[in-house]
């Protein structure tokens, strides 16, 4: 379990903003859909154009992960969970490790994400190739195995509100940096560990990373969709409830019938050579 020493030192810089600030101080900077003075001035990071990346403390990584699940960025309501939850450890005398950590645990992946990202995950085998029940078990007893994380560590919106991710994630110069420097060494801490995007931008600024050598593409579980819960048409075509023109006839249909078939097959193979976690 650990902080590297560039986040201890920013978290350091962050946590007298993040104490001085009240819980309703930052309730209304994460709610606002204009600019915030707490949230892209003193917790802000970088703004380039219609986009901002403000801090959120993501920072801890559970190094004896054999599982990282990967989602594009924060969003407001995990960026505010995890500010709220480190404020009120850091004011009960946790230290910045323990603070840190629960901040992550706290605001992960929450409520139907969990859900849906299992079923997905469920779908393909992944709890097989990790000898899981089901991968639902990542969020419960399994917790200590996974490691969950973002492309953009830090919670990136566009024009003050959430983004999502789009075909140039890894084009833009500050999120390629925040790629190709923070994930990339995040990553460095976990090289055995399979990786599991969350999305096709999420799979494309791994495979950005993959063809630059930094991480091995063997271990990226790609073809996954996100699950936020806004495409159910695509999560038809992907969980096979719908086949053949009707799948095709879905607004990205054939791209997300390519991308499962590469995974299933990715992952039959691995299940065949007896590879395990």
């Amino acid at each position: 379990m650990s902080l590297s020493q560039a986040s201890r030192a920013l978290l350091e810089r962050m946590s007298p903003i993040i104490a001085r600030a009240t819980e309703d101080d930052i309730r209304r900077a994460l709610a606002s859909d204009s600019p915030s003075a707490l949230r892209d001035d003193a917790l802000g990071l970088v703004q380039e154009g219609d986009y901002s990346a403000f801090f959120a403390p993501f920072d801890w990584i559970n190094d004896k992960a054999d599982i990282v699940i990967v989602g594009v960025t924060p969003g407001k309501q995990q960026a505010l969970e995890a500010l709220l939850s480190f404020r009120a450890a850091s004011a009960g005398g946790a230290s910045l490790d323990e603070a840190a950590q629960r901040a992550k645990n706290a605001a992960s992946f929450k409520g139907g994400m969990r859900k849906l990202g299992a079923r997905l995950m469920d779908h393909f085998g992944l709890h097989r190739l990790f000898g899981l029940t089901s991968t639902l078990d990542l969020f419960g007893s399994a917790a200590h195995r996974a490691h969950y994380t973002s492309v953009l560590r830090y919670p990136v919106l566009k024009k003050s509100g959430n983004y999502a991710g789009d075909s140039r994630i890894a084009a833009r110069p500050f999120m390629r940096r925040m790629i190709e420097e923070t994930l990339a060494d995040e990553l460095a801490v976990l090289p055995k560990a399979w990786l599991v995007p969350f999305g096709p931008n999420v799979l494309r600024a791994l495979e950005h990373l993959a063809a630059a050598g930094r991480i091995d593409e063997a271990r990226v579980l790609g073809g996954i969709l996100h699950p936020g819960g806004q495409q159910w048409n695509r999560y038809n075509v992907q969980l096979d409830l719908v086949s053949g023109n009707v799948a095709l006839a879905v607004p990205g249909g054939a791209d997300v019938l390519r991308r499962s078939a590469a995974l299933h097959a990715k992952v039959a193979g691995l299940l065949r050579k007896g590879e395990r976690p």
